[in-house]
């Protein structure tokens, strides 16, 4: 009985199956191949969790956990600042996007840079500022704000004008907020706080940067030292099952969320002093994470051209590999993510098992792929930029589905049942209206796989072929050895080609909407 209903779901009648079994096969192809080559490699990890190994994994989720908090608190108290202003002024309300694309060791050196200027004057901070855990989540909570903050302003977006201004009427600003509004933003804010909590304890570039062992460098050093690629995997359990937990507990929740936008009219509460105060101390806050990095990297932009010499090669490989990334993330993430949104049975469990690649630490993935090409015909293939690029595709492709299925979600459905009732011919309404509905989720989701991948450190060296390193990877290891001056230029040509492919797709979306239009 339970087979005869597995296969009457929807989700084997609908055309899109292929692309459902490849983003599957792509996104656990990792773990499936370490797990069924283990071999002699075998070993009962759980004998080698020692305490010395419970500390390092306390000392990952501390971190994460602090961050994660930090970045929900502070986006949730600025997006309140700043929606309850008025609008009109778009680059106002959005700012704290502008530096979204820095990757978080452009971060770490600001930091590095602003202890070692104070320090001048106060000996002290550089004894106790420049190593620990909280300067990790200092440098990781600047790095990932810009993230809470949108995901705070979108779910503010999503609350009824009218129902909130008639709450207005009978309450303070203050208690409509918390007792209606905020429910409604809690499964954002669960979400982008569960991304965040995973993407920091799944990371161990910046801990290792302040001196700090966390446990996904544990797993780094145990393949690099050994090289059994099987212990690495059982290794990775208790990593796993944290970040899978965070993570189902996180974005389950969003499978309620599925009416598009109704902020159709300005809504304006006046809240306490209390809540201003700390909103303006939020958005105080943002503005740093913007200011502090340009000003700090603002002294070396003479250098810039010279320096290009030195790193040009790295960030063309760097710049190749994030466009393989996109190339090879783009058709089975947008598959799943279109199944997801028109899916109405077994939803959860569905969304379940595509998001739950998203705990799966970069240097496991590392380790799968090049194991997978080092033992298949595809080892030809290690010398060139290609082996990154699905390495990196398959890191980042559960993101690049959670943002097109965000995206989808909002999509008009009558103008897509419309279509399907008045198509000429089978399919028609999927190429004639859909897909161009679906342009601006894969374009978003295009550019911040690039942009991960251009900061990615962690997969990256496991990953990179002889001869082709990434520009993350030499500004990470110019870190370790002090070079600031040097690391500074190198950070501001990352940051000049970030923000010039967020100029591309900002350009592009103005030329398309003008197209369309005629």
């Amino acid at each position: 009985m339970i087979w005869q209903k597995f296969t009457k779901l929807t989700i084997w009648k609908n055309s899109n199956w292929p692309g459902l079994i490849l983003y599957l096969l792509l996104a656990f192809v990792p773990v499936l191949y370490l797990s069924a080559t283990g071999g002699k490699d075998h070993l009962p990890v759980f004998c080698d969790f020692s305490e010395r190994r419970a500390g390092l994994l306390y000392h990952s989720v501390i971190i994460a956990f602090f961050t994660a908090v930090c970045c929900v608190s502070v986006g949730l108290f600025a997006a309140v600042k700043l929606h309850s202003k008025k609008r009109g002024n778009t680059l106002g309300r959005w700012f704290f996007l502008l530096t979204a694309p820095v990757p978080s060791y452009i971060y770490a050196l600001t930091y590095m840079n602003l202890v070692r200027m104070m320090g001048r004057f106060i000996p002290s901070l550089l004894r106790y500022r420049m190593a620990g855990i909280w300067p990790c989540v200092i440098v990781e909570g600047f790095a990932f704000l810009p993230y809470a903050c949108a995901a705070a302003m979108i779910s503010l977006e999503q609350v009824d004008a009218g129902e909130w201004k008639a709450a207005l009427l009978c309450r303070s600003a203050d208690r409509v907020y918390w007792r209606i509004v905020f429910p409604k933003q809690l499964p954002y804010l669960m979400a982008i706080g569960a991304v965040i909590f995973v993407l920091s304890i799944t990371d161990y570039t910046i801990p290792s940067l302040f001196q700090v062992n966390v446990y996904a460098m544990e797993i780094f050093s145990d393949y690099s030292a050994v090289g059994r690629s099987a212990h690495s995997l059982e290794l990775s359990v208790p990593l796993l099952f944290v970040s899978a937990a965070v993570i189902l507990m996180g974005i389950l929740p969003l499978r309620n969320v599925v009416k598009p936008m109704k902020d159709d009219e300005e809504v304006i509460p006046q809240y306490s002093r209390l809540m201003n105060v700390a909103g303006s101390g939020a958005v105080l806050v943002a503005v740093l994470q913007i200011i502090l990095p340009v000003f700090s990297l603002i002294p070396y932009v003479g250098s810039l051209s010279g320096s290009y010499v030195s790193a040009g090669e790295e960030l063309w490989n760097s710049g190749i590999t994030g466009l393989g990334a996109v190339a090879f993330v783009m058709i089975p993430s947008a598959m799943m993510a279109l199944q997801l949104a028109e899916q109405k049975t077994m939803k959860p469990v569905w969304l379940g098992i595509a998001i739950a690649p998203l705990s799966i630490p970069g240097v496991l993935t590392g380790i799968g792929v090049l194991k997978f090409f080092s033992d298949t015909p595809l080892h030809v293939l290690r010398s060139g930029n290609i082996m990154p690029s699905i390495g990196m595709a398959i890191r980042y492709l559960p993101f690049a589905m959670l943002i097109q299925y965000g995206c989808y979600l909002r999509m008009d459905r009558n103008r897509i049942d419309a279509a399907r009732l008045l198509q000429p011919g089978r399919g028609q309404a999927f190429w004639r209206v859909k897909v161009f509905m679906m342009m601006p989720g894969m374009a978003i989701a295009g550019l911040v796989v690039f942009l991960l991948t251009l900061g990615d450190v962690g997969t990256a060296l496991m990953l990179m072929p002889a001869g082709k390193e990434p520009l993350s990877v030499k500004i990470y290891n110019y870190l370790h050895y002090g070079a600031s001056e040097t690391v500074a230029v190198f950070c501001l040509m990352q940051m000049a080609v970030c923000l010039a492919a967020v100029g591309v797709l900002y350009f592009g979306t103005w030329i398309w909407q003008k197209i369309h239009k005629r």
